[in-house]
C-alpha cells in the first residue's frame, strides 16, 4: 500500500490497524467499534457478491442516517458496486426519476415501509431488483441483518480493500435540483480519498473525538464528513432534528457538520427564550453582548482575522501595525468584564452544546453573516466550508487557526482555485469579484450519461467551472457571493445577486423566510414569512398561522416598512420595496427547499407566482 492510501477502504484498512477498538457508531441503543464495523462490512459484501453485485453495478440506497448505512456502503464498495443514494423524504416521482435514470439493481430501503414505498414506483424503474431493508421492523422482505446471518467465516476486510481501485466509480450522486431536474455526479474513489486523506489535518482530528450526525448521509458532505471521523478513529454520534438540542448536551461532541439552517433555528430560540424573560434578564445580556462584540471584533483586528482584500504595503504596513496594537490593548481593556459576562450569561448557551465542542462546521449554503458574527461573540466556533457535490465536496474552509468572518475560508491542500471573469475567462487579482473556477484530485469525472454537460462545466486542463461567484483576498480567504443562475436581471441592466438581499432581510427578527424575486421587472420584490411570534407580539395579536398572517393587511405592511428598512443600506437597485407574503413555510416536505434547506427557486417563482404578479400590481 502506498503512504497516503487513495480510496476509502484503504483509509480505513489504515484506521484499522491504529483505531479497531475504538467506539466508532454511537447511537441510542449503543455503540459498534471500528474493528466490529468493518468485520460486518466484508461480510455483507461477501453476501452481496452471492446475490449477483459485480464491478460496476450501481445499487441503490433509499434511506436515511443510522450506523447500518455506513455498513452497506462500505459493503457496496468492497464488493464492486456504485451506490445511488437518496433520503426517505425524497418525492416518489423524483426518486423514480434518479433510479430509472441510473438503472439501478438491487435497491436497500431505510426501513419495511420504504420498502413497499420502493413498490409503488417499480413499474417506472424497469431494472430496479430485490428491495433489502436496513430495518428489519416489518420488512417485507430480506433484511440486512439477515444477509449477516446468513454469511459463512468473516473474510479480511483488508484483502477485500485491494481490489478497489482509485478510479474506480464509487457514487453517482444526483444533485438536489435548486434550478432544474437532478444530474447524476459521478465520484469515484480517489475523489473521496483525497477528502480523508487531507482534512483531518486542516481540523486537527485525532483519535477519540467525536462528531454529532444530523445531516443526510446520501449528501456528499455529511458522507465525506463520515469517511474522514471514521479514518481519524473519532466517533460518529448519531440523532436527527428531533433530538439535536438534547444529545449536543448529552454527548458533547467535538464537532458538529451542519448546514446554516441549524444554526439559524438555534438562534432564533435563543432570541425567543430572551425575550421571554425578565426586563433585567434581558439588559444583563445585551449589556454582556456589547462587551464581547466590542472584545471579539478588537481581537480579531488585532490578530489579523478581519475582512481585508489586500495586504498593507508601505507606509500601510505602519498604519496597520499601530491600528492592531490600539484592537489589542482595546480586547485587553474589555476582557475583564467580558469574562464576567460570560461566566454569568454565555456559559449557560455554552452549556446546551457541551464543553468540548472545538466547532460547527457549517457546509452547504451561506451562513447569514448576524448569525456568523452571533455565534463568534458568544464563543462558540463556526467554521464555514465551500463545496459542491461535484467537489467532492470541500474546496476551501475556516480554520481554528484562520476564522474570518464574511469568507468561506482558504482552500484545502492539493486544490487550485482560480477567480475568473464571467465572460471573458480572464484570471481575476484579489479584491474583484468572478466566476469560481477550481482543479485538483477533487474534481467529479463528469455527469453520468450527460457528456455534453460535463464538457460543459470541465475544460481540457481539467478546470472545473463551479458557476458560483465569488472574490479572493491577497490573503487566501475566499468569499461568496452568488450563483450566476440564480443572478436576478433588472430592466434596467442591473445585476443582482439575491443572496446578499436575502440575508439583510433575514437579519430582521419579524423576518422568518425571505425569497428576493424580480427578473425583467423594474425593481425586486420579496416573499416573505412572518416570523409566527415577533410579528402577532409587534401587532398585539394572539396566536395565528402562516396562513393566517399572509391575509393580514396590518402584518403586510409592518413588514413592507421592515423590508425597506432592512435594506435601506444597500445599492437603489436592491432595496426591496414590494412584498408578497408567503402563506407557508418552505421546506423539503413541500418541495420549496432542496433536503439540504436550499431555496428551489423555480418551483417557488412557479408556486406563488400569482402572488408575485400582485406583489408588482399593489
Amino acid at each position: 500500500m502506498s503512504s497516503t492510501p487513495r480510496t476509502v477502504p484503504a483509509h480505513f484498512v489504515r484506521a484499522l490497524e491504529q483505531h479497531a477498538e475504538l467506539p466508532i457508531l454511537v447511537d441510542r441503543q449503543g455503540s459498534v467499534t471500528l474493528a466490529e464495523l468493518l468485520a460486518n462490512a466484508a461480510k455483507l459484501s461477501n453476501a452481496l457478491r452471492e446475490l449477483g453485485v459485480r464491478k460496476g453495478d450501481l445499487v441503490g440506497i433509499y434511506a436515511d442516517n443510522s450506523r447500518r448505512w455506513i455498513l452497506v456502503d462500505l459493503a457496496i464498495m468492497l464488493a464492486g458496486g456504485v451506490t445511488v443514494p437518496r433520503g426517505t423524504d425524497t418525492p416518489g416521482d423524483e426518486l423514480a426519476t434518479i433510479f430509472q435514470h441510473a438503472e439501478v439493481g438491487l435497491v436497500f430501503a431505510h426501513s419495511g415501509r420504504h420498502a413497499k414505498q420502493l413498490e409503488a414506483i417499480r413499474s417506472d424503474v424497469p431494472s430496479m431488483g430485490e428491495v433489502i431493508s436496513l430495518d428489519p421492523k416489518d420488512a417485507p422482505g430480506r433484511t440486512v441483518d439477515e444477509l449477516l446471518a446468513a454469511g459463512a467465516a468473516t473474510p479480511d476486510f483488508a484483502a477485500l480493500a485491494e481490489g478497489c481501485g482509485p478510479d474506480d466509480l464509487a457514487t453517482i450522486i444526483y444533485t438536489s435540483g435548486t434550478t432544474g431536474r437532478p444530474k447524476g455526479v459521478m465520484l469515484n474513489q480517489s475523489n473521496l480519498g483525497h477528502q480523508v486523506a487531507v482534512c483531518p489535518g486542516v481540523f486537527n482530528i485525532g483519535a477519540a473525538e467525536s462528531f454529532l450526525s444530523v445531516l443526510p448521509p446520501w449528501h456528499i458532505f455529511e458522507r465525506a464528513v463520515e469517511y474522514i471521523a471514521l479514518c481519524s478513529g473519532a466517533a460518529l454520534v448519531y440523532t436527527d432534528r428531533r433530538h439535536f438540542k438534547e444529545d449536543l448536551a448529552r454527548y458533547e461532541p467535538t464537532f458538529v457538520p451542519s448546514v446554516p439552517r441549524i444554526w439559524e433555528t438555534v438562534f432564533q430560540g435563543v432570541q425567543k427564550a430572551l425575550e421571554k424573560g425578565s426586563p433585567l434578564k434581558r439588559g444583563i445580556f445585551k449589556t454582556a453582548y456589547a462587551v464581547a462584540t466590542v472584545r471579539t471584533r478588537a481581537w480579531d483586528r488585532a490578530r489579523g482575522w478581519h475582512f481585508r482584500v489586500r495586504k498593507p504595503r508601505g507606509l500601510g504596513l505602519v498604519v496597520d501595525g499601530a491600528v492592531r496594537a490600539g484592537a489589542l490593548v482595546l480586547a485587553a481593556l474589555a476582557w475583564p468584564v467580558d469574562r464576567l459576562g460570560h461566566k454569568i450569561v454565555f456559559s449557560k448557551m455554552r452549556k446546551l452544546v457541551g464543553k468540548n465542542l472545538r466547532g460547527a462546521i457549517s457546509g452547504g449554503g451561506l451562513m447569514p453573516a448576524h448569525i456568523d458574527r452571533f455565534f463568534r461573540t458568544i464563543e462558540l466556533p463556526v467554521l464555514v466550508g465551500y463545496g459542491l457535490t461535484e467537489t467532492s465536496p470541500v474546496v476551501s474552509v475556516r480554520r481554528e487557526t484562520r476564522n474570518v468572518l464574511g469568507t468561506i475560508g482558504t482552500v484545502v491542500p492539493e486544490v487550485e482555485v482560480q477567480v475568473r471573469h464571467a465572460e471573458t475567462g480572464a484570471v481575476l487579482p484579489p479584491g474583484e469579484i468572478g466566476v469560481f473556477v477550481t482543479r485538483g484530485p477533487h474534481i467529479m469525472q463528469g455527469y453520468y450519461k450527460d457528456e455534453e454537460l460535463t464538457r460543459g462545466v470541465i475544460d481540457a486542463d481539467g478546470w472545473f467551472d463551479t458557476g458560483d461567484l465569488g472574490m479572493m483576498t491577497e490573503y487566501g480567504d475566499l468569499c461568496f457571493r452568488g450563483r450566476i443562475k440564480e443572478t436576478i436581471v433588472l430592466k434596467g441592466g442591473e445585476n443582482i445577486e439575491p443572496t446578499n438581499v436575502e440575508q439583510a432581510l433575514l437579519a430582521s427578527p419579524l423576518i422568518e423566510q425571505a425569497i428576493v424575486v424580480g427578473q425583467d421587472q423594474k425593481v425586486l420584490a420579496a416573499l416573505l414569512l412572518p416570523d409566527p411570534i415577533e410579528v402577532p407580539k409587534a401587532l398585539g395579536l394572539g396566536d395565528m398561522d402562516a396562513a393566517a398572517l399572509a391575509e393580514r393587511e396590518d402584518v403586510r405592511e409592518l413588514l413592507r416598512k421592515e423590508a425597506r428598512v432592512r435594506t435601506s443600506a444597500l445599492k437603489g437597485f436592491e432595496r426591496i420595496t414590494r412584498i408578497a407574503l408567503l402563506p407557508e413555510m418552505l421546506d423539503s416536505a413541500n418541495g420549496l427547499l432542496t433536503q439540504t434547506l436550499k431555496p428551489r427557486r423555480h418551483v417557488i417563482v412557479e408556486r406563488f407566482g400569482k402572488l408575485i404578479e400582485e406583489a408588482y400590481e399593489a
